[in-house]
């Protein structure tokens, strides 16, 4: 591109380029990259340049990442977005970059307010099944943990199911209850529920249906479907307190009309079959008294009886 010692042809120098970053080169695709933001030898392309940068990028290219995190900075081929420009200056200096420490400290200081979290929580997406990086839950967990950590209520919900579960570390189950209690203390439905797995479960601590309950009805009355499902099966079952197939009706009702998944008509339909027709009528008086419309019901009902 500079023409040292022969005269200077952008044109054959993009070529040069392009073949070895078809062919895979990192360096000539953040070169690519280069190129069609600076408009040199190309019409200047904007997105394209940040699409170069970010196929350079998945190979763990410093500079391409450093790159990317200007784009997003300075809204060069996207949309400004502060937290994403700190997830890739982040990801450029571990990878080697000595300019990312200064434009680390220049994006937090001057910038509109936002959170480290966020961008933790950004490149913690990059490592998903269809992130940038691919499917690689051990290093999506250590991001969904240091955004948990920042204190964002979604990365501490999944930091919570990453350690119950093992997703990607050993699993933890002090560790996945702790996150479900921290999210919990900004009354996030999603903790709730998890609180409610916990002890329906006994994940860590004795089981204990009657917390369990407490904690599902917590999420329940924030319209938390898993937690409404949980509590009609804990109705059925009798689990923390006496079998009640009306509360059971009651809850699978709620989730048949808001949701219509075929799975809890065909369970109401069943425990409708065990009740008398008056204990039915019962269960349609409490709707009503809701106002909810029993004449859909009725119809969701016969619907899958007949497929």
């Amino acid at each position: 591109m500079l023409g040292d010692g022969v005269p200077r042809d952008p044109g054959k120098a993009v070529a040069w380029y392009r073949a070895a970053a078809d062919s895979g080169n990192p360096e000539a695709q953040d070169a690519m990259g280069i190129i069609y933001m600076s408009g040199d030898g190309v019409d200047r392309d904007k997105a394209a340049a940040v699409a170069w940068y970010q196929r350079a990028a998945r190979q763990g290219n410093a500079d391409a990442m450093f790159n990317l995190g200007t784009a997003y900075y300075n809204g060069d081929g996207v949309a400004v977005d502060d937290a994403w420009a700190f997830a890739w200056f982040t990801l450029a200096k571990q990878a080697g970059s000595g300019d990312a420490t200064k434009a680390l400290e220049t994006t937090q200081s001057d910038r509109k307010p936002w959170t480290a979290a966020n961008a933790y929580k950004d490149v913690a997406g990059l490592y998903a099944k269809d992130g940038l990086f691919g499917d690689k839950p051990a290093e999506a967990a250590r991001w969904w943990l240091l955004s948990a950590q920042g204190g964002d209520p979604d990365a501490q919900i999944i930091t919570a199911d990453i350690y119950l579960n093992g997703r990607g570390v050993p699993q933890d189950l002090v560790q996945g209850r702790h996150w479900c209690e921290e999210a919990a203390k900004v009354d996030d439905q999603r903790a709730f529920f998890c609180l409610g797995e916990v002890y329906r479960r006994g994940l860590s601590v004795p089981k204990n249906p009657k917390i369990a309950r407490s904690w599902y009805e917590r999420a329940a009355r924030q319209r938390n479907a898993a937690a409404i499902r949980a509590l009609a099966e804990m109705d059925v079952a009798g689990e923390g307190g006496k079998r009640d197939l009306q509360s059971a009706c009651m809850g699978y009702a709620v989730l048949v009309l808001a949701r219509w998944e075929k799975a809890d008509v065909l369970r109401l339909a069943a425990l409708k079959a065990q009740m008398g027709p008056n204990d039915w009528k019962k269960v349609e008086r409490s709707l009503s008294a809701w106002n909810v419309d029993t004449s859909k019901l009725e119809a969701a009902l016969k619907l899958a009886g007949a497929q």
